[in-house]
């Protein structure tokens, strides 16, 4: 169903991303996938979907459990490797054989448990023993790590060395990396960076851009033709919420299920997006120790796009005083960062449209 408000895990249920679709399953065998996009524009939905037609087996880890954490340890990110072994092991106990082995993994019955003290255990002797065990069934294992941004805060232990020693090792496994397009290739996997362990390394690239106002309409009309409902206002949808895939998927689900009331739709779908927005602007704000007056100021002013004067001047008006160009930039380059803005032709514009809703925002 189009308007199911949780990710996809089906093709049939994904809308407009054939060309996508096609990239992904044709580089299921390259070592390292990004797929990079605002949230809520389906990258979570097509991986799963994609990975489930092809009878792919897969390793999903999603980070976004630790979005509201200032930051994350060794055991954060083990234990979330441990579950979701787990859920293998527990329809294929043959892999319990080649995990035993690891310093730091006890077996008990059929799962594993992983050691994050003195003795703990390897990330890269997991991954080996992963690529040993499909290797003998002929397969691919697909590590995907959702949203893997949120592990530029993981602290006393970098796991780029061992997606390096992967890539270059072991022939079984490929990682697929997704998160907003600057933090996760710039900040987390340092592709461009010559210290880091995986520069230079070619990768495929996937970018998942929000619906065009002529995808959003089709979007919404399929959608309530799928149940059956002739729906005339799909424009004026797209003019109030954009064309954000998930606030789309949402309208449509309020308004079937409560009643068809357009203006309660819309209501109720901004509701739910400024809470999600503004959870993720003030993680953001506490994060760096920021100025929330300011920042709020900028999206402001770059509602309906903006230059690099209109937010000097902004921000000026706003503390009645000079602003230094260096600060201007700095504030201007994290919201960027964090796709909160994104620069086309020379203008900064903010990313969703229902962004306006939060510059009331309590932090």
């Amino acid at each position: 169903m189009l308007f199911d408000p949780r990710p996809k895990d089906n093709l049939k249920d994904l809308f407009d991303r054939e060309s996508e679709i096609s990239l992904l399953k044709n580089s299921l065998d390259s070592p390292l996938i990004v797929i990079v996009g605002l949230r809520r524009t389906g990258k979570t939905s097509l991986i799963k979907s994609v990975l489930n037609d092809t009878k792919s087996t897969y390793i999903f880890l999603d980070m976004r459990r630790f979005e509201n954490k200032d930051y994350i340890v060794y055991k954060d990110f083990i234990k979330s490797l441990e579950r979701e072994i787990n859920e293998i092991t527990r329809k294929n106990k043959d892999l319990l054989s080649y995990l035993r082995h690891i310093q730091g993994v006890q077996v008990m019955g059929f799962s594993v448990s992983f050691s994050w003290g003195e003795e703990k255990v390897e990330i890269s002797d997991v991954f080996s023993e992963l690529n040993d065990w499909v290797s003998e069934k002929g397969k691919t294992m697909h590590i995907v790590i959702d949203e893997a941004q949120e592990l530029i805060k993981l602290r006393g232990y970098n796991i780029l060395p061992s997606i390096a020693y992967a890539y270059d090792n072991l022939k079984n496994l490929s990682f697929i990396i997704t998160g907003s397009e600057v933090r996760v290739r710039d900040k987390f996997l340092k592709l461009e960076d010559e210290n880091s362990p995986l520069f230079g390394r070619t990768h495929i690239e996937i970018n998942l851009l929000p619906f065009s106002k002529e995808t959003a309409i089709r979007f919404l009309e399929e959608g309530f033709k799928e149940q059956g409902i002739n729906f005339p206002d799909s424009e004026k949808i797209f003019d109030i919420l954009g064309g954000n895939p998930g606030w789309l998927t949402y309208f449509g689900y309020i308004y079937i299920k409560h009643g068809r009331d357009e203006e309660k739709a819309i209501l109720e779908t901004k509701r739910y997006a400024k809470r999600l927005l503004s959870r993720e602007f003030c993680n953001f704000i506490k994060e760096g120790g920021r100025d929330k007056r300011r920042y709020l100021k900028v999206i402001e002013t770059c509602r309906k796009g903006c230059s690099w004067k209109d937010v000097k001047n902004s921000l000026e008006a706003l503390e009645g005083r000079e602003i230094n160009d260096g600060t201007v930039s700095d504030i201007i380059n994290n919201l960027l960062e964090y796709s909160f803005l994104v620069k086309e032709d020379r203008k900064y514009m903010i990313t969703d449209k229902l962004l306006e809703e939060i510059i009331d925002v309590r932090c």
